[in-house]
């Protein structure tokens, strides 16, 4: 017998489990004795899972760096049809005075990830499931009174929701809000005549060292000093020594392992700005600090193979191309003049530079 959404308010999601007869559409969703939200957490990632028997899962998660995202994951069991679904609310039997309230359509996709929710969406349904309603996900967009075997209906229950969603927000209040990306590059900018690392640039750095501890995928750290050209070779080199160990010195204070770190100076040998301006000296007065990860070490290594390629077919080019030149008896000489490089090629060049002999 074909069942209404209005008369399913009556009724446990235990009586709608899966394709009841031919009859009816197929709806999946957990019984209320065996509705269960669980958390998983780490440093760096928070997901609270319903489990959707025979179906799949509902998932919230939020990631370091990233938005909160919600969506429904198939156990590849069965396939969520159609390329639009929509959502409305499924009263709990003991509201048979509440009738489905439409809560909008979304886009379906192929895969194993059929439905995700954009930011307006997943606060709707926190909202409801908050207040203790049921939300059900449709293939048919539109509610109907159908129940044709065509349609699928997937129900995200309320029960303990509330308790575990408390428990999967105060693992995001506690989650570093930073990627390996936002973090694995870092430069401290110091004045003329620094006297050691102001408030914005611990603050800067204890960023950097909170993600170290946490995250044991951090092989190496690389802190590299850097001064302007406007004194001696000596005095820039002992400046830069200075306001690199200070970085160093820093990390170290705040738990970072030092025997992760290498602390290297460098002078005025890689200068990125025009040193004539005063704007341009304050960026050649820095400190970088680079964060190296397994990936992020073979990435270099490729680029720097891919780079060391390219150099040897330019200059096998450019033989070739001065060897002709020279058979055809050109007299004309061209001054060379030392090609400016870029900052990207500097910062490249030092982070390849003396990394098995680094000065400590």
């Amino acid at each position: 017998m074909a069942v209404s959404l209005r008369d399913s308010a009556a009724l446990s999601i235990c009586s709608y489990l899966l394709l009841v007869s031919s009859a009816q559409a197929q709806m999946y969703g957990a019984e209320l004795t065996n509705s269960e939200w669980k958390l998983s957490s780490n440093p760096f990632a928070c997901s609270l899972t319903h489990r959707i028997p025979t179906f799949g899962k509902a998932i919230f998660s939020r990631k370091a760096g990233g938005a909160e995202t919600f969506y429904l994951e198939s156990d590849g069991h069965v396939v969520f049809p159609g390329t639009v679904a929509g959502s409305e609310t499924l009263p709990p039997q003991w509201r048979n005075d509440l009738v489905p309230v439409p809560l909008g359509a979304m886009k379906v996709v192929a895969g194993n990830q059929p439905i995700t929710l954009n930011p307006t969406q997943i606060v709707a349904l926190v909202t409801q499931l908050s207040s203790g309603m049921n939300v059900m996900y449709s293939s048919q967009p539109l509610v109907t009174a159908s129940s044709s075997s065509s349609i699928m209906r997937v129900v995200v229950n309320a029960k303990n929701f509330a308790v575990g969603y408390k428990s999967y927000q105060q693992c995001i209040a506690d989650i570093i809000p930073y990627s390996f990306a936002q973090v694995a590059r870092t430069t401290i900018n110091y004045a003329e005549k620094p006297d050691g690392l102001t408030t914005a640039q611990k603050a800067e750095l204890a960023k950097v060292a909170r993600y170290i501890k946490a995250d044991p995928n951090v092989v190496g750290i690389f802190v590299d000093g850097h001064s302007d050209k406007s004194g001696t070779p000596e005095s820039s080199e002992a400046l830069s020594k200075q306001a690199a160990e200070w970085v160093s010195a820093y990390l170290i204070e705040q738990g970072v392992a030092d025997a992760k770190i290498t602390t290297r100076w460098h002078g005025d040998s890689f200068v990125i700005a025009d040193n004539k301006t005063a704007a341009g000296r304050a960026q050649n007065r820095r400190v970088t600090v680079r964060l190296e990860d397994e990936a992020a070490h073979k990435e270099f290594i490729k680029k720097e193979e891919e780079k060391r390629k390219a150099d040897e077919k330019a200059n096998a080019e450019k033989a070739v191309a001065e060897s002709k030149k020279a058979e055809a008896g050109s007299a004309t000489s061209a001054a060379s003049s030392k090609t400016k490089m870029s900052p990207e090629e500097i910062s490249r060049m030092v982070e390849g530079y003396d990394l098995k002999n680094p000065k400590q």
